[in-house]
């Protein structure tokens, strides 16, 4: 779930806590299934959980991702599927049919120059009319400043029962997010993460700055319209 070469990456010591907290989501994977359109390219790919499904589908797919230790496992996970190491902002592929940024990866860049410069690489990686899919959270205006600490998230690692609690702050366009990992009571990990709140006409203005028309959005991955309430802002566009 790495990003940018120069900002180190919460998850890299713990990479199959990452993985194994994700192994067993799956409500998006039809919908990115849905949308490959020739080559396939996963921007900020992780360790692989959408990239190996797609190669089991039989899809020609490459991902992309800042952190070495993510795709040591995504190349595990995924065997046979191309992973390139290397800054969202700074990449240069081409020949792609499609892109996709999934789970709120496109977020964790936090200025529009860095979103920019992001699009400026994603849209030279593409063909012409080639489609960019990009998955956020919703931005939810009426959320409140602070969150509570709360349960997001329980699972399995390495033998034992997880649970992850999750908290936030809001401020300026920015939401820090802390995560807190217990394995059967003992903890595992406390991740600190920002990233960037956009809203709709921030990121049809981004994109159309970028070179690309926006042409569906979605509040999920059942593709339901979007309403500013989410949970998600899904967005598809073109390559013009």
């Amino acid at each position: 779930m790495g990003y940018l070469l120069s900002m180190p990456d919460p998850y890299d010591a713990l990479p199959t806590l990452y993985d194994a907290e994700l192994a067993l989501f799956d409500a998006d994977l039809a919908y990115w299934h849905s949308r490959v359109r020739g080559r396939v390219l996963d921007l900020g790919c992780g360790t692989g959980r959408v990239a190996a499904y797609l190669r089991a589908k039989g899809c020609e797919v490459a991902g992309l991702d800042a952190s070495r230790p993510m795709l040591e496992k995504a190349r595990r996970n995924a065997p046979g599927v191309p992973f390139l190491q290397a800054d969202l902002r700074w990449f240069s592929l081409h020949g792609f049919g499609s892109a996709f940024a999934a789970w709120s990866s496109f977020q964790f860049l936090l200025t529009r120059e860095d979103r920019a410069r992001c699009l400026a690489c994603v849209r030279d990686a593409l063909v012409p009319d080639g489609y960019l899919t990009i998955d956020l959270f919703a931005p939810m205006p009426k959320a409140p400043a602070i969150s509570a600490r709360k349960v997001a998230a329980q699972f399995a690692w390495e033998g034992k029962r997880v649970t992850k609690f999750e908290s936030a702050k809001r401020a300026a366009g920015i939401l820090d997010l802390r995560w807190e990992y217990f394995a059967e009571g003992a903890p595992v990990a406390d991740v600190t993460q920002r990233v960037a709140i956009i809203d709709r006409p921030m990121i049809e203005a981004e994109l159309e700055a970028a070179g690309f028309a926006v042409f569906a959005l979605f509040r999920d991955w059942r593709e339901n319209r979007f309403e500013e309430r989410g949970p998600r802002l899904i967005v598809e566009a073109a390559r013009v």
